[in-house]
């Protein structure tokens, strides 16, 4: 130890002085360092998963002209093409082109597939497409000319399909009343 406190003394003023500081710091640097090996570690938090709120399966109802129409449990992310297949597929006679196949399905939804017979091309007594019907078929129908019918087709150009019968109100001039008049002859 005296031979220490000879060294230090012995040392210039400035270079105690260094030497005093560079010490304060290892002394802090340690006694960090060791204060972090005593400290008790905080457990590790477990991440909190979400619970999925949309439900795994839900129904659809798939009629018209499939081999087996009725109610089926989907998977969530289930397309059309998907209900149809479990309906049996199309019936002899089912226009495919009625229903989008790529489309997701929805719960509580229906899917109707039309029969050929549903159609009417020539005006002729059939069912009327409001999804393909041409301007001059629908002017078959009681109560709409050729401005209705051009609204009719303007419209769905603007929204891409109907999606129910009671849409068909959402055309300016069209109201309730007419609707019930022509319901029974339309069909999407």
């Amino acid at each position: 130890m005296e031979n220490i406190t000879r060294l230090i003394s012995d040392l210039e003023p400035r270079t105690k002085r260094r030497y005093l500081i560079a010490l304060g710091v290892v002394v802090v640097v340690l006694g960090i360092w060791f204060s972090n090996f005593n400290t008790p570690k905080a457990p590790q938090a477990k991440p909190i998963l979400s619970e999925v709120l949309a439900p795994a399966n839900f129904m659809v109802h798939v009629a018209g002209a499939v081999e087996e129409p009725g109610l089926y449990e989907v998977a969530t992310g289930s397309r059309v093409q998907d209900a149809v297949a479990l309906a049996g597929g199309f019936a002899v006679g089912a226009v495919e082109s009625s229903v989008n196949l790529a489309r997701m399905v929805s719960d509580g939804e229906q899917i109707v597939v039309l029969h050929q017979s549903q159609l009417s091309l020539d005006g002729s007594g059939g069912y009327i497409s409001l999804n393909s019907a041409t301007e001059a078929q629908l002017e078959s129908l009681t109560g709409i000319g050729p401005a209705m019918a051009a609204r009719i087709v303007e419209y769905r150009a603007q929204i891409g399909s109907f999606s129910s019968v009671e849409q068909l109100t959402e055309v300016p001039g069209i109201g309730s009343k007419l609707l019930e008049k022509i319901r029974d002859q339309l069909t999407l």
